[in-house]
């Protein structure tokens, strides 16, 4: 007795369904260079996969955690076949997380953690071994008695948690190191600058360092000590992305080193037309994080592009 071999059906062969697909984007705020380039860059990867993808669209929660969460429940009622998704904060998006996961839709998650691991791929940098490199410069570069003033990220958010131990981390047993304050300016150059200034009228004379959590913070941070009459090199500046900007900044003297952070735009978007396919993804893609300072910063400047790929 023979069994007709029946053509495999669409869903079996696409576990989310068959293409052509549509992918949405949640990202927590578009005003902001390198999170726009998350986005374009996922958005021109997109363009690539014309038999594949008929539509990709994204979400700007502006900053906020109730607006990430709400844009996230839009995207699955617009029945999107994939997400993609740079939360805010990770304990706040949860319910944004569980939505998805009720709906049975894919998750790829850039740069920040969520809670669990509810998602199919994960792809940021190791922000622990990106800033204890940046502490390990500082005290090659510095020595081991400064003190130094912390323009931090989004409170909450893993960055800046993991940004600020990795760093601190090298100083533990250097009793010669100080800091003087910290004050969170949401990876952002404007809200930068009034700490900074404030930071002048307290501490001036008093730190030898500064370390943002990324570089729009101490490019703000920057702007304030040319104002106050700083000159480039006085204060030993770190930050962390690798944004054109601050490699001008390095080539110029002001900014001493920073550390390149991928958005993960374009890979993340192959990642998420392989899960589409059924095809195995791993489960974290951890994205490299090179240190970039006067020595090498020729390597990497490319007046052309906003940010690395």
């Amino acid at each position: 007795m023979f069994t007709a071999l029946l053509p495999a059906k669409a869903e079996d062969k696409f576990p989310f369904g068959p293409p052509p697909w549509t992918i949405g984007f949640s990202q927590d705020t578009m005003d902001h260079p390198w999170r726009a380039f998350m986005v374009t860059s996922a958005e021109a990867q997109a363009k690539k996969y014309p038999e594949l993808i008929k539509e990709f669209v994204y979400t700007d929660a502006k900053g906020t955690n109730e607006k990430q969460i709400a844009d996230v429940e839009d995207l699955i009622s617009r029945g999107v076949n994939l997400i993609m998704m740079s939360p805010r904060e990770a304990q706040a998006l949860v319910p944004a997380v569980e939505a998805i996961k009720k709906a049975g839709i894919p998750l790829v998650v850039l740069d920040r953690e969520i809670v669990g691991e509810d998602y199919n791929v994960f792809i940021g940098g190791n922000n622990l071994t990106l800033s204890e490199g940046l502490g390990q410069h500082v005290l090659k570069n510095v020595g081991d008695k400064f003190s130094y003033l912390e323009l931090e990220g989004i409170p909450g958010a893993t960055p800046t948690i993991q940004r600020h131990e990795g760093f601190s981390a090298q100083f533990n047993d250097k009793p010669g190191v100080t800091r003087l304050d910290a004050q969170p300016a949401n990876y952002d150059l404007a809200p930068a600058i009034p700490i900074m200034e404030d930071w002048l009228t307290r501490y001036r004379g008093q730190f030898q360092v500064i370390y943002a959590h990324n570089d729009p913070m101490i490019l703000g941070a920057i702007n304030v000590l040319k104002e106050a009459g700083y000159k480039p090199g006085e204060v030993f500046l770190v930050g962390v992305d690798g944004q054109r900007e601050a490699f001008q900044a390095i080539k110029d003297g002001w900014l001493q080193v920073t550390s390149i952070y991928a958005t993960g735009g374009s890979v993340g978007l192959d990642m998420a037309v392989r899960v589409l396919k059924g095809e195995p993804v791993p489960k974290r893609i951890t994205t490299e994080t090179p240190i970039v300072s006067k020595e090498n910063v020729d390597e990497f400047y490319n007046p052309d592009l906003q940010y690395v790929r």
